[in-house]
């Protein structure tokens, strides 16, 4: 469950977002966005030294996304989303290891849920923003088996709830009622697993899941 710090951050950022948007009428836009999220940090790392390294492939990033100019300068919003991770079985197991006779492995699963704020240039045919969000995500970690002569190796899967946060800058045209997007930015969040070891024991591991993350969206103007 989430920290009751991080409820009360989010019902925050969630009322001024939304009390700011009804002030007024409003530009509103519904959008999607498409892109690559590449792990880093401890996301990224592929070193047998850990007991649990994460093997995250570079994955894909989608969300759906809401937005709606309070001021020439400032827009508020809120996006809901999914990422994607292959985990690396190949550098976990080789193909070609004549001890691995059965390989699976599922992937990294991240839905995230956040309220968004821009700063923006004032909107014309062609303007910047950067964004500021703050939410939360459900993470899903990997399911992992390899069979071997001498027995099977498995990693078993967990979810957990975390907080969520990003920042990112991009540009944006206007085309009619169309906005095409075009940013890059951090997407992090660090939920903690119940993981079991070779002995059976079970610990929590608290996993990074940090993402620079490149996007191209479509929105439609109302």
């Amino acid at each position: 469950m989430f920290h009751p710090l991080y409820r009360h951050l989010l019902v925050i950022a969630l009322l001024v977002c939304f009390s700011a948007a009804a002030q007024a009428q409003r530009v509103h836009r519904f959008g999607l966005q498409v892109g690559a999220a590449s792990p880093i940090g401890d996301f990224k790392k592929d070193r047998f030294e850990d007991d649990y390294p994460p093997m995250a492939r570079r994955g894909v990033n989608v969300q759906g996304t809401y937005r709606v100019d309070v001021k020439p300068y400032l827009a508020v919003g809120a996006s809901a989303g999914f990422r994607f991770h292959r985990f690396d079985m190949d550098a976990f197991a080789a193909p070609d290891d004549a001890l691995a006779l059965r390989r699976e492995a599922t992937g990294w699963k991240s839905t995230h849920t956040l309220a968004d704020l821009y700063l923006q240039t004032p909107p014309g045919t062609l303007f910047g923003y950067v964004k500021g969000s703050l939410g939360g995500a459900h993470n899903q970690s990997p399911e992992v088996q390899v069979d071997t002569p001498y027995g099977p190796i498995r990693r078993s899967s967990d979810t957990a709830l975390a907080l969520a946060y990003g920042i990112a800058s991009g540009f944006a045209i206007q085309d009619g009622r169309f906005l095409l997007s075009l940013d890059i930015g951090l997407l992090a969040t660090q939920p903690a697993f119940e993981v079991t070891n070779a002995q059976g024991v079970r610990s929590t591991l608290k996993q990074p899941m940090h993402t620079i993350n490149s996007t191209l969206g479509l929105s439609y103007t109302l």
